[in-house]
């Protein structure tokens, strides 16, 4: 069992402890209590405590309780970006507070430019402004931390892959009337390649593109997963809804086909999610459980 020693047990820290072990930590703030733990221990404090502890000096955001603009300006330590630096400690970062302002996603919560859907924009953080976006930060943290102790609950990683099926096919099954509309658009703007791969497609020489589904299926074999697929379930097209509808049988019918051999769950309409449209979402809820 892990023991953290802190002056003060907020409940930001206690969140990310737990984060970061789970159930093999407790946090104290008797000193005397601490000093004989035989275990492994951190003192997450501004002065070390004891010689056979990891320190962490506090950089201040896990004591305050409002949510304010931070300095996140990043640094390297072994050979990984860090940031909320400090000028003591056996780390020269505060791993608490920097774990547990990405993991809350602390900045989200902080004035920020949006994309054109009214989403955070990715560009803003500091992940994209550091380029750790593609690093499982945080465990890479554990994992360089001097005791191995610390970071045995890091060992234990499951990649579960998950697809929206915003638009289960670019053309096949897609309505007469959009295809045609979409050939004669593509020959307007001379777009020779749009056009041939419609023919193609078509006469059957070539499959639709977004038909990846067997593909898919020998990825999940060969590697072991077991995906899960969210369903688009639409009962009409809108700006941003350009499934087919779910009424279409060749749609119903891979929906089952998925449904049959992996997890799967909702993915809800762009119209579903304006104006608190609880209802739509019902219906497109009772809509997916009567197809699969």
């Amino acid at each position: 069992m892990l023991l953290i020693y802190t002056k003060h047990i907020t409940s930001r820290l206690q969140y990310i402890a737990g984060e970061l072990w789970g159930n093999n930590v407790l946090l104290t703030s008797n000193c005397h209590e601490f000093l004989n733990h035989y275990g492994d221990k951190i003192a997450y404090s501004e002065e070390p405590i004891a010689e056979d502890a990891l320190h962490i000096q506090p950089y201040g955001l896990l004591e305050a309780t409002d949510i304010e603009p931070q300095n996140t300006s990043c640094f390297t330590w072994q050979g990984l970006p860090v940031f909320f630096g400090t000028e003591k400690g056996s780390i020269p970062f505060d791993l608490f507070s920097a774990a547990f302002y990405l993991v809350t996603r602390y900045e989200e919560y902080l004035p920020h430019n949006k994309d054109e859907y009214d989403r955070y924009l990715f560009s803003e953080s500091i992940a994209y402004r550091g380029n750790f976006l593609h690093l499982p930060l945080i465990q890479l943290w554990m994992k360089a931390l001097p005791n191995k102790a610390f970071h045995s609950s890091t060992n234990s990683f499951q990649f579960l892959p998950t697809y929206d099926i915003d638009i289960a096919y670019a053309y096949t099954h897609q309505p007469l009337w959009k295809n045609v509309l979409g050939f004669y658009r593509d020959l307007l703007k001379v777009d020779i390649d749009k056009v041939s791969e419609r023919i193609n497609i078509y006469s059957g020489r070539k499959k639709d593109p977004f038909d990846v589904f067997d593909w898919l299926d020998a990825l999940h074999q060969k590697f072991h997963l077991q995906p899960v697929y969210f369903f688009l379930t639409i009962l009409q097209r809108g700006l941003y809804d350009k499934n087919i509808n779910s009424h279409n049988r060749s749609l119903q019918k891979l929906y089952k086909q998925l449904a049959s051999k992996y997890n799967n769950g909702l993915h809800p309409s762009w119209q579903s999610g304006e104006h608190g449209f609880d209802a739509l979402l019902n219906k497109e809820k009772q809509q997916l459980e009567k197809i699969i």
